[in-house]
């Protein structure tokens, strides 16, 4: 490819020709050929473009808000010059720079190789690829450029933020047969303290507490809290109307988030944890333990978009055969723009599950990208109170989600009745 510099000399050479065979001048005529000449001559001297590129990414699985760092290694397979070469690494726009540059400029000989190192800050959560590599050569002069494309990309997945839980509020009322790590508060086999109470023959000698008798002078037995593995199953509407808000906080990021959290907090007490996520049709991911479940989980909810307006109910309907009696649902929406929510809630409860409804409140992300006017603000609120106060009173635990409150504070402030 002619360069604008190669393009004006040609044109200058020509135009000398002509005014020197015009005028009869000869060293026009000389002049103009020596232009193109050197144009010709150039035009033999252009880099090569036998390169290798290979790209190390310091993981292949982050977290949102997580640098990324990147090396690229350009070599030059060829026995001759590149010439002037411009490198290139295309990254996804929505990754920003935080350091270094993602493009050079060298000249490598033979058998030479380059590297490029920068830093990238992931602020958003998803499936994302880096590449491929543009690279421009340029001879000499700069009067002949050669631009190509390697294909060669790195897929990197980021995942949601993972926020801590102090504790969980939900017990399982119906445990499984085989131990696990979840606490039930009710007396048996297990780790964890429950109660005193008094000596009945045929209880253990080494369950006694000396500490109590020698302080009571009666024997008194240490009782322990039953341990128990639970199906935990959580619910992420993420229809159309969760984009409400701003590209970092909006009803579906923090729905991810908190999922993401969940996941995690029960897998880490070896529970097994069900997602189903819900827009346009319903994804379903079986309860399951151990950390492939939980990356499963964390890649599952790193592809989730916005879109459909699926109902709850219609989901409930569909996952009511799966759902193992008793156990804690969580369903994470904002309750708004779908009429089945109330009845699906009642349906869930009266088969005996432990309902819990965490709610981001849409109308306040709303009020991050518009103006509400007060009045229909204070109106739009009080709508959605009532809307969270019937869904209390159906037996569920609710809690309105604001965008200001960290996960962990959300947990605390649970709306029951």
């Amino acid at each position: 490819m002619w360069t604008r510099k190669a393009a004006f000399s040609f044109v200058g050479g020509i135009a000398l020709i002509l005014i020197g065979m015009m005028i009869s001048n000869h060293q026009l005529m000389t002049l103009g050929i020596a232009f193109i000449a050197f144009i010709a001559i150039n035009s033999w001297l252009s880099g090569h473009g036998d390169v290798e590129v290979r790209r190390i990414l310091s993981a292949d699985n982050l977290y949102k808000g997580d640098d990324l760092y990147v090396e690229l290694q350009v070599t030059n397979r060829s026995k001759r010059r590149t010439q002037q070469l411009e490198i290139f690494d295309n990254v996804p726009h929505e990754m920003k720079l935080r350091s270094g540059l993602n493009s050079m400029r060298v000249n490598l000989g033979p058998g030479e190789t380059t590297k490029i190192r920068y830093v990238l800050r992931c602020p958003l959560r998803g499936h994302f690829s880096i590449g491929p590599v543009s690279l421009r050569f340029n001879n000499t002069f700069n009067l002949f450029a050669e631009e190509m494309s390697l294909a060669h990309h790195s897929d990197i997945i980021i995942f949601p933020q993972i926020k801590d839980i102090e504790e969980a509020f939900v017990r399982s009322r119906t445990p499984k047969m085989y131990t696990g790590a979840t606490t039930l508060r009710t007396p048996g086999p297990g780790s964890e303290f429950f109660s005193l109470r008094e000596y009945v023959p045929g209880d253990p000698f080494k369950s006694i507490n000396w500490k109590a008798y020698a302080r009571t002078g009666e024997l008194m037995v240490n009782e322990k809290c039953r341990d128990a593995v639970t199906d935990v199953y959580i619910i992420l509407d993420s229809r159309d109307i969760s984009r409400i808000g701003t590209v970092l906080k909006n009803p579906l990021e923090m729905g991810t988030v908190a999922a993401a959290s969940l996941a995690s907090f029960f897998i880490q007490r070896r529970d097994s944890v069900s997602l189903t996520i819900f827009d346009d049709k319903v994804s379903y991911l079986q309860p399951d333990t151990g950390d492939k479940q939980y990356f499963k989980i964390l890649s599952s909810l790193a592809g989730v978009a916005p879109k459909g307006n699926m109902p709850l109910q219609a989901v409930t309907n569909s996952l009511a055969p799966r759902f193992s009696r008793g156990s804690p649902i969580f369903i994470i929406s904002s309750a708004e723009g779908d009429g089945t929510v109330p009845h699906a809630v009642r349906d869930l409860v009266g088969r005996g599950h432990e309902v819990n409804i965490l709610s981001p409140s849409s109308i306040d992300f709303e009020r991050l990208v518009s103006r509400i006017p007060r009045m229909s603000y204070e109106v739009l609120k009080l709508e959605r109170n009532n809307r969270l106060t019937g869904l209390a009173g159906s037996g569920a635990q609710v809690i309105d989600w604001m965008p200001d409150m960290e996960l962990s504070q959300a947990l605390l402030m649970v709306r029951g009745y």
